[in-house]
């Protein structure tokens, strides 16, 4: 009985060490993913695009938007990039995340990283078209409880 149970105990510590190797392993997969994804200057793009409608009209006084919006993306980042980590471990399996990161390190790869906080801006600007107020409030009324 204590050789099953020493068995027994052997192979739980081998798995634990094997998944935590794993898990090394994919979180290291994880960091390259968000560093090929330029994740810092995106977001730092993506505040600046939000930001410069409202400096064009003269609603926001801003001295240097570039600055600004690079400050914001490191605040963020501070905050998100274990919670990407985590989202990414939880989300992915380790081939994926490789896989993603081959396709990362392609010039279209890269060209979608660019563009990306301009096709999301497009989002931002259609949901904030008076025109769409009006779709959006219509489509919730439907679907409201009386």
């Amino acid at each position: 009985m204590k050789k099953i149970i020493s068995i027994i105990a052997l192979l739980i510590v081998a798995t634990t060490g094997i998944t935590k190797a794993q898990d090394a392993a994919l979180v290291a997969e994880v960091k390259k993913c968000i560093e090929l994804q330029n994740t810092r200057e995106t977001m730092a793009e993506a505040m600046a695009l939000q930001f410069k409608p409202m400096v064009e009209s003269g609603q926001l006084k801003i001295d240097n938007m570039d600055a600004m919006s690079h400050e914001i993306a490191d605040a963020l980042m501070t905050k998100l990039n274990d919670k990407l980590i985590e989202f990414y471990c939880e989300n992915y399996t380790i081939e994926e995340i490789k896989t993603l990161n081959a396709f990362y390190a392609t010039p279209l790869g890269q060209k979608n990283i660019k563009l990306a906080p301009k096709a999301s801006y497009l989002g931002t600007q259609i949901t904030q078209d008076p025109a769409f107020a009006i779709t959006l409030l219509t489509i919730m009324a439907k679907y409201m409880k009386q």
